[in-house]
């Protein structure tokens, strides 16, 4: 029987840890130091407190940071529970192949999030600017303002399902929201952008995502060179490139 396509009813505010970064990216805070980096969105993720214990000047960006400690845990564990319901009545593969192990490491990403959150974030007892509530497509950075911009689980995941998402139409990131936030994902890159996942999210019908090929167009406008490249991670969705880098005439690869 063939699994019926996984539909959110909204965009839903899960963590990864740093260890998924490394798998999604191929980097690891390691490989960035003595680059300015920007996660957004970041959501409750443990990738900046990773960066910033080793002296990387990574920076979160969120509209949900706007909120307290307690509010986000409370967003954070909501949408854990509602994406495992959607996922058991779906397509199980799109969460992990083990959701018990799914399960565990979404509840500790919130907690390594939330711990240095609660200290380094806008209401924190220690704020230093690593946590900025702003939301796609107007960010308050200036013009290249990071040498490398990594923008996960929002574009192309949240179009609609007809495009290759999770939503429905009525909820979808639609091609002019897309293409407006990545010319601002652009703007405030000074070497380099990295989009994931560029796939249609769809286990059964492995393919490029729909809104694939004009975010390309736009980036290229703008003057960018483009690639597809593989990720290691797998969301066991698509045997297929996953990952959009973006870069600047004359700027090397990050690694």
């Amino acid at each position: 029987m063939t699994a019926r396509r996984a539909v959110f009813p909204r965009i839903v505010f899960l963590g990864r840890s740093a260890a998924e970064y490394r798998s999604i990216w191929g980097l690891a805070p390691e490989d960035l130091v003595g680059r300015r980096v920007l996660d957004c969105p970041c959501g409750p993720a443990g990738f900046v407190a990773a960066c910033r214990k080793i002296g990387v000047e990574a920076v979160g960006c969120d509209p949900v940071l706007s909120e307290s400690v307690e509010t986000i845990r409370q967003r954070g564990d909501r949408d854990r529970r509602d994406t495992e319901t959607v996922l058991a009545s779906s397509d199980p593969t799109l969460a992990s192949r083990d959701p018990v192990a799914w399960n565990q490491e979404k509840k500790r990403s919130l907690e390594v999030f939330l711990e240095d959150f609660a200290t380094h974030g806008p209401r924190g007892t220690s704020p230093d600017g690593r946590y900025v509530a702003a939301s796609l497509p107007e960010l308050p950075f200036d013009d290249r303002s990071f040498d490398l911009v990594l923008s996960a689980h929002l574009l192309f995941s949240y179009a609609d399902v007809a495009a290759g998402g999770l939503v429905d139409a009525a909820h979808a990131l639609d091609l002019e929201f897309h293409l407006a936030a990545v010319e601002e994902l652009a703007r405030v890159a000074g070497q380099e952008l990295r989009l994931y996942p560029v796939y249609a999210c769809d286990s059964t019908s492995p393919r490029p995502h729909a809104l694939l090929e004009p975010v390309r167009d736009r980036l290229q406008d703008l003057g960018l060179t483009t690639e597809l490249v593989r990720s290691e991670y797998d969301q066991g969705v698509a045997d297929v490139p996953d990952t959009l880098i973006a870069r600047r005439a004359g700027s090397s690869a990050v690694v």
